[in-house]
């Protein structure tokens, strides 16, 4: 089967958070694509760092269903005459858990936007959440044009259309044709609607990124009792997507659950002001550096069951906590996708059963393109990654595909892949290990610049690159934020946390280590790159394109 070649000239993305951003700008950078738009539900960009105060008022108890309608914004205040509020799971006082030379675009430096902004201000090293909205809103300005503010994309429809005879008799490229076998090309109609005067819309594009993030559809698990438990004592539990600030948890007893980034981050805030001690029910303890920041907690196992009559829960170990005040599940979220998938296929689609539970988007190669339809992108689906830069790599190496100075591998090959991912990754198929995004950024940085067709590859806005002292910031960055919070959010440098970058320590170390862990990095990220053909060119490379 051949490579999928594209004649892809208009682009729609769904998103101006900070994925929609830098796709904006690589797909404008390419210097192919005529039409290029981007469709944004807010007034403003942004995506999750688009801060209201309001938090969303709907709470769903449980909720393990990746089908869940979105909640419905929030009206405008009496009397205020604004665009309708999308409440994102941002808190008042959130610290990012990047230091700032790391989590910004390589483009654009998190510490000139805000020198401009605030030049008498020192900048953290860990970065205030308003901070990174601004840093998003300065990088938005060579794109805002793009930007169609307070649209809603309420359905994706993939079409086939008839090919001309140009793309039958190859004298052009084939558009989408996986398999470069029929005579029929992919379009995509997008149908959405203005939020301020309902106005719909149709249009039609040759390609859609997904850039929407996967921080709305709430995941709380279905515990025993929790249903009776939630109606007989309302307001005792609620989800991390509401929460904004301690107060309401003055002298309160409180289970916070889960412990992963914003579970530690939350727990922190209302430890000062609950009864002590604050309880944190977990699957598997906390790190030392994040426990480091709990005193005056006390971890718990897992909750078995909830107790309607005692207000309170059963845990697998058998102890029982009575008289709860507030139960806080930082459990999470689930992929979704309303605008492609309302409800659960009940029969074959030509995209597949994309969601199933929610755990991971099925379908793709790459963490990215559909398979069978690969002019449908997603940008930024992997966990536990550094996400600005490693949606710069992504959206650069997007861009090129369709634009043909890189070539996908043939859908045999990106099938090989998905199961090839799927046998070493497991359900948690978009979660990468530590030092997966650093391998990715430099080894698509190193693709597209070096490669055998670079000379070809390289038109375009350049990816990013990290340096050896940022791959080594990367490294430090969870205990970095713990000392940052233990030293009252003051430090502006990692420095002043006690870590040093020191060059030469690091090049031994990656001469004793690194040949060690390439195997482990390879097999974590689910490359099984020389068990696959091109499966994997290097053993670290995550990609497979071959040159035009």
């Amino acid at each position: 089967m051949a490579a999928p070649r594209f004649a892809v000239r208009s682009v729609a993305i769904i998103g101006a958070g900070s994925s929609g951003l830098t796709a904006a700008r690589y797909i404008r950078d390419q210097g192919v694509y005529d039409h290029i738009a981007v469709y944004e539900k807010r007034s403003q960009v942004g995506g999750i760092w688009n801060y209201s105060s309001r938090p969303t008022n709907q709470e769903h108890i449980p909720q393990e269903n990746p089908y869940l309608c979105p909640d419905e914004p929030l009206l405008p205040r009496k009397g205020e005459v604004e665009a309708p509020d999308f409440p994102t799971p941002m808190y008042d006082d959130l610290h990012v858990n990047i230091p700032h030379p790391l989590m910004g675009f390589t483009d654009l430096a998190i510490r000139d936007v805000h020198e401009a902004n605030h030049p008498d201000q020192p900048l953290p090293i860990y970065p205030h959440r308003q901070t990174i909205q601004e840093y998003l809103v300065a990088y938005s300005q060579e794109v805002r044009h793009l930007i169609r503010f307070n649209t809603i994309v309420d359905g994706v429809h993939l079409l086939r259309l008839p090919k001309t005879e140009s793309y039958i008799d190859g004298s052009a490229a084939d558009g989408v044709a996986a398999d470069g076998s029929d005579n029929f090309l992919d379009s995509w109609e997008i149908h959405s609607h203005n939020t301020l005067n309902d106005t719909p819309l149709v249009e039609k594009f040759d390609a859609v990124i997904v850039a929407q993030g996967h921080y709305d559809i709430t995941f709380l698990p279905n515990i025993s009792n929790i249903g009776a438990f939630k109606d007989a004592h309302p307001g005792v539990l609620m989800h991390s997507k509401r929460y904004r600030t301690p107060e309401p948890f003055q002298g309160k007893r409180v289970i916070v659950v889960g412990n992963s980034a914003s579970g530690l981050d939350i727990a922190s805030q209302i430890r000062d002001v609950a009864e002590s001690p604050l309880l944190m029910s977990v699957h598997t303890p906390t790190a030392s550096e994040g426990y480091k920041r709990l005193t005056g907690a006390e971890e718990v196992p897992e909750i078995q069951e909830f107790l309607v009559e005692e207000r309170g829960v059963r845990l697998v170990n058998g102890r029982v906590i009575r008289n709860i005040d507030a139960v806080l599940f930082c459990t999470g979220y689930l992929y979704s996708l309303p605008f492609l998938q309302r409800e659960k296929p009940k029969s074959a689609t030509p995209l597949g059963n994309l969601l199933s539970d929610g755990r991971r988007i099925h379908r793709l190669y790459d963490d990215m393109f559909h398979i069978d339809h690969p002019t449908l992108a997603f940008l930024c689906l992997p966990m536990k990654v550094v996400p600005f830069p490693l949606a710069q790599a992504q959206a650069a190496l997007v861009a090129r595909v369709w634009a043909n100075t890189l070539q996908l591998p043939s859908t045999a090959e990106m099938n090989a892949w998905e199961r090839a991912a799927e046998e070493v990754r497991g359900p948690s198929f978009h979660l990468w290990p530590p030092g997966g995004d650093s391998a990715y950024i430099n080894a698509t940085h190193q693709r597209i610049t070096t490669g055998p067709k670079s000379v070809v590859s390289r038109a375009g806005k350049e990816p990013p690159w990290w340096s050896d002292q940022l791959v080594w910031m990367r490294e430090v960055l969870m205990p970095g934020k713990a000392k940052f919070e233990e030293l009252g959010r003051k430090a502006t440098t990692l420095e002043e946390l006690g870590y040093i970058y020191q060059e030469k320590s690091r090049e031994r170390k990656e001469v004793t280590e690194v040949k060690e862990n390439l195997d482990h990095l390879d097999s974590a990220i689910g490359l099984a790159s020389h068990k696959a053909g091109k499966i994997g060119i290097t053993h670290v490379v995550p990609i497979t394109y071959s040159g035009a």
